[in-house]
């Protein structure tokens, strides 16, 4: 992820604007062999908050059963399970400001900035249960014909590079304007809308094997 805050942004509206906070949470990594049918579920205990401000968060590692793959899923948010629990360490540290209450739970994911046109703009997106649910587990394609190898060979390793396109949280398949619709601040049916919206955001744009 590569993020100039000083850079000015155009979304589908050609509303342009400027961003000031971008985060979200990412866990429950699914490594996917599309051919096969078969599925690789890692690291599911580790959850990471990917911060545009900060770019020591922007590499996760993690470990893989060797084979080949050609397809990554994973959970943009936190778990219901996760989301009560009472470990308030490292990712879930309420001092990172994703952390709203103990019957709200986590943001799991927010964007903050302003449009040219002076409009200030607040999506803090959270909710875990019944129809509040935000969580979404896309499901990303390889670029054609690249395949993720992860070799037994010891001390070996393969990179994925995955980009994040903030456009989308204002296009498809719902419509989000910044001058009707500048803030999101609270569980409901704009933040699924959003999170649906933002569920498309990603792209995988290389894959190296080493």
């Amino acid at each position: 992820m590569r993020m100039r805050f000083d850079s000015s942004y155009r979304n589908f509206w050609r509303e342009e604007y400027k961003v000031t906070v971008f985060k979200f949470y990412v866990s429950n990594f699914d490594l996917i062999n599309s051919d096969s049918g078969r599925t690789y579920h890692m690291d599911t205990a580790k959850y990471f908050l990917i911060d545009a401000a900060d770019s020591t968060t922007w590499s996760v590692k993690l470990l893989a059963k060797p084979f080949v793959y050609n397809r990554i899923s994973f959970l943009i948010g936190i778990d219901s399970a996760h989301n009560v629990n009472n470990n308030k360490k490292d990712a879930f540290d309420p001092a990172k400001g994703m952390y709203w209450s103990a019957s709200a739970g986590y943001i799991m994911a927010t964007l903050q900035g302003k449009a040219t046109s002076g409009n200030a703009f607040n999506y803090q997106i959270g909710g875990f249960t019944g129809p509040e649910n935000v969580l979404r587990k896309p499901t990303l394609l390889f670029p054609f014909n690249e395949f993720l190898v992860i070799s037994s060979t010891p001390g070996s390793k393969s990179t994925m590079n995955i980009d994040a396109n903030i456009n989308a949280w204002f296009f498809n398949p719902h419509q989000v304007k910044i001058a009707a619709m500048p803030a999101c601040t609270s569980p409901g049916l704009m933040a699924k809308d959003i999170s649906e919206n933002y569920s498309n955001m990603f792209n995988v744009t290389a894959v190296i094997n080493n």
